[in-house]
């Protein structure tokens, strides 16, 4: 009786399979194309973008830089495209030095910052401007790569490759810089 029970056994599963599988052709032939309801999943893609962002570095409980704009959207690279992005950046002493542009580009990993397209810098009554601006946070330094025009209460100035180191408070201009002082025409051509 036990070897008449196995080949039963295996002819049942097998015509219980293949009855399965002519019953699902079959039920799939009678229905027609336009019954058969293709779901179209909408898969959401992942937030990449972000309203009003506020990035502050501290150092030591002091405020270094505040970094704030209307939009941020996540790059493939990692970086933060910035739209209308305004920098305020801290000196040593305690002074304020506001940089806005049209855009910029945040690095969260090095804390870099590149703004271009209209770079303003506004610095107690001096006022900068230029097409492109980097700040590296490693060193601590602004630097202007390209053209710059500078105009105070009574000075201007227009020059090439400037850098601000913040923690020093020092200017230094590599490519040359043309200083003009509008406080006394005289001076300028005056005769001996």
């Amino acid at each position: 009786m036990r070897f008449s029970f196995w080949p039963w056994l295996k002819w049942a599963s097998l015509l219980l399979s293949v009855g399965s599988i002519v019953i699902a052709i079959t039920l799939m032939w009678l229905q027609s194309p336009q019954e058969v309801a293709v779901e179209e999943t909408q898969v959401e893609k992942p937030q990449t973008k972000v309203e009003s962002p506020l990035i502050v570095e501290r150092k030591d409980g002091k405020v270094i830089w505040q970094l704030k704009a209307e939009e941020a959207k996540q790059q493939l690279d990692g970086q933060m495209n910035l739209v209308s992005p305004t920098l305020s950046l801290f000196t040593q002493s305690g002074d304020k030095i506001t940089i806005d542009s049209k855009q910029a580009w945040f690095n969260p990993l090095s804390r870099d910052i590149r703004f271009e397209d209209q770079v303003n810098v506004v610095y107690d009554l001096w006022h900068l401007t230029t097409d492109m601006m980097i700040y590296t946070s490693a060193t601590d330094v602004l630097h202007v790569p390209e053209k710059f025009n500078i105009k105070g209460e009574s000075m201007s100035a227009r020059g090439k490759n400037m850098r601000l180191h913040r923690q020093r408070e020092e200017i230094i201009v590599d490519e040359g810089i043309w200083i003009q002082d509008n406080s006394s025409p005289q001076w300028q051509g005056a005769k001996p």
